[in-house]
């Protein structure tokens, strides 16, 4: 298979309108979360301690983990979905001016399993599509 056949199939497997949906969906789920643990009062109120949120894992247990961490858990996942973005458009300026971009399709690719398995972690919510499933 050559590179623009490649190209083709990824795009048709991973390409808009299906990657805009699930990009989509991703970016509002960590959106909610953002503003749900900036806005949350402290589970502690020891200003030496940091600042703790309640968190449901494991199907029902209740953990006490650092808001900072899951920030920065949703700051990994923006910078995937932008890097994602940002390799998508070089594929496909790419493909317009019959460039090959091996690398960049790749790197694609795996931005989307990557943006999968992040999306896996709202499959409980009703926009959850099983087909985003890896």
């Amino acid at each position: 298979m050559n590179e623009a056949e490649l190209t083709v199939r990824i795009i048709a497997a991973s390409g808009p309108p299906a990657v805009d949906d699930l990009t989509t969906f991703l970016r509002k789920r960590v959106a909610e979360d953002r503003t749900a643990l900036e806005s949350a009062p402290p589970a502690t109120t020891s200003p030496d301690q940091p600042r703790l949120a309640f968190v449901n894992v494991n199907g029902g247990t209740t953990a006490f983990l650092p808001i900072a961490r899951f920030i920065a858990h949703l700051d990994a996942i923006d910078t995937t979905l932008d890097k994602h973005d940002a390799a998508l458009s070089n594929v496909l300026r790419g493909r317009e001016m019959n460039w090959e971009h091996s690398n960049t399709q790749a790197a694609m690719v795996a931005y989307m399993d990557v943006i999968k398995l992040h999306a896996v972690e709202y499959a409980a919510h009703p926009d959850y599509r099983e087909n985003w499933r890896p």
